[in-house]
């Protein structure tokens, strides 16, 4: 039983650390969907992941700044004198990411496509 436990944290710190890779670089949103409508408003959001583990995110003229940490298909963001956040995300077959989120109890889902370096 111990070996089952210890083999399945090994295996998702290093799920965790490989899709970090995978979210590195600068994303913008191309659809928005709150309860399965699309959002009204045409607002641009960028989110910005660099390899040190900092994080930008740009939501139409506010700006926030901090840390980030994947464990799973989790991702847990941290801005700058804010208590900690998450995210669900996986990718599509277009290698899109998709954010699922909860905002008080409603129900959000987000496209992200990578830029080009």
């Amino acid at each position: 039983m111990l070996f089952l436990l210890v083999s399945s944290s090994i295996l998702l710190v290093s799920c965790g650390e490989e899709l970090a890779d995978d979210v590195i670089g600068t994303w913008t949103v191309i659809s928005w969907t709150v309860e399965g409508a699309e959002k009204a408003d045409n607002i641009k959001v960028k989110f910005i992941f660099n390899s040190d583990k900092s994080y930008e995110a740009h939501y139409g003229a506010t700006a926030e700044k901090g840390t980030f940490r994947i464990f799973g298909r989790n991702l847990y963001t941290t801005a700058e004198g804010k208590l900690e956040k998450l995210v669900k995300f996986d990718f599509d077959e277009d290698l899109n990411m998709i954010f699922a989120m909860n905002r008080v109890g409603t129900s959000e889902r987000m496209v992200l496509q990578k830029e080009m370096e």
